[in-house]
């Protein structure tokens, strides 16, 4: 083990007194330029704190005011629509009204004009009068109210006594027995008028007839038929 110097002793090769103190060796100062070394900062913690839990009445109270809000949007939606609604259904009845009345006018005005002439007809009717003036008083209204229909569209249909039956214009509201087959399917008497429609050239109102039927069942028996040999036998 090494002596360490003592007070008094000497350098060996110059012979001057050892300093103890001087030789122990002075702690390393850093120089003034120099960086201190970084210290590492402390690791942080690997769980997360926990995060407060929201308040329950809060989001409670967040859902009530959204429903609210959606609430409301969905009644002013409903509002404007039945406002539409409204409007479009006024709009409608006028047009309906405006095209009603001018369909009808014409009529209206020809029945305007039949009944100041019945009235006139009335007032002005002599004490004594025929029946053929009844008649032709009576076909000149009737004519009035044909020119009325034709303005709307309606012709009459005038089936004759002897033309041929059309189960499409006419309707047989009787059948009557005919005498010979000439007359099978003829028309025998005309109940009344049909009615025609000139725009669509349909049949509104088929004009009622009796018709004749031709049977050789139903057929009157002559002299000559032995029918009538057995019908005389019988008697």
């Amino acid at each position: 083990m090494r002596d360490e110097p003592g007070h008094g002793d000497r350098r060996p090769d110059t012979g001057e007194p050892v300093d103890a103190v001087a030789d122990v060796p002075e702690p390393a100062v850093p120089e003034a330029d120099q960086e201190p070394e970084p210290v590492e900062p402390l690791a942080e913690s690997a769980e997360p704190l926990p995060e407060p839990e929201p308040d329950p009445v809060a989001r409670l109270t967040e859902a009530v005011a959204a429903l609210t809000e959606q609430v409301r949007e969905h009644h002013e939606r409903a509002a404007a629509r039945e406002r539409v609604i409204d409007k479009l259904h006024a709009e409608v009845e006028r047009l309906r009204a405006g095209e009603q009345n001018l369909v009808l006018r014409p009529i209206t005005t020809d029945l305007q004009n039949l009944r100041k002439d019945l009235l006139h007809q009335a007032r002005t009717l002599p004490a004594e009068l025929g029946r053929q003036q009844v008649a032709d008083l009576l076909d000149s209204f009737a004519l009035s109210a044909e020119q009325a229909l034709e303005r709307c569209g309606s012709a009459p249909i005038r089936p004759a006594v002897g033309a041929e039956f059309s189960a499409r214009e006419h309707r047989a509201i009787k059948v009557l027995p005919a005498d010979d087959p000439g007359q099978h399917e003829r028309i025998a008497v005309v109940v009344s008028d049909g009615y025609l429609d000139t725009t669509t050239d349909r049949v509104t109102v088929p004009a009622r007839v009796h018709v004749y039927r031709w049977s050789a069942e139903t057929a009157p028996a002559t002299e000559n038929d032995p029918r009538a040999e057995g019908m005389s036998a019988d008697v």
